[in-house]
């Protein structure tokens, strides 16, 4: 049996996006709204799309072309947000901020504010880094 997609909604406001997270993790919401900001600060003509069911928003699938999944997608977990970065085995993280061991994909756990706001400097460098691997 092929398992049921999850609806997605294509270029989700901020407000659709506030909704969503409040009914999924409601304690993660301005760390997620907050990594989504950077996103799209970030890579303002990002498209994006978010999974109704699960939270999870993808950056540039389709638009990049990442064998179909993208640049990026931040990810709601019980107590923090993780921005994945399809190729993020590939960058260079002199300050250890990402994690994983596989072979393309690393994330950045993201658990307050605060800590968005620590890691938003580093964070931005690695997103520019990423950025050399997709072309429109």
């Amino acid at each position: 049996m092929v398992a049921e997609r999850h609806p997605h909604l294509d270029m989700p406001s901020m407000d659709k996006l506030g909704e969503l997270i409040d009914r999924t993790q409601p304690g993660l919401r301005d760390v997620y709204l907050g990594v989504h900001s950077l996103m799209s600060e970030t890579f303002p003509d990002v498209r994006h799309a978010v999974d109704l069911t699960d939270g999870g928003i993808g950056y540039g699938a389709r638009q990049y072309g990442y064998d179909g999944w993208g640049m990026a997608a931040v990810v709601p977990h019980r107590s923090w947000i993780s921005l994945v970065l399809f190729k993020g085995g590939l960058l260079g993280d002199p300050d250890g901020v990402l994690e994983g061991t596989g072979a393309a994909v690393r994330h950045i756990k993201i658990r307050s504010v605060d800590e968005l706001t620590s890691k938003r400097e580093v964070i931005g460098r690695l997103l520019a880094e990423a950025a050399r691997f997709y072309k429109q």
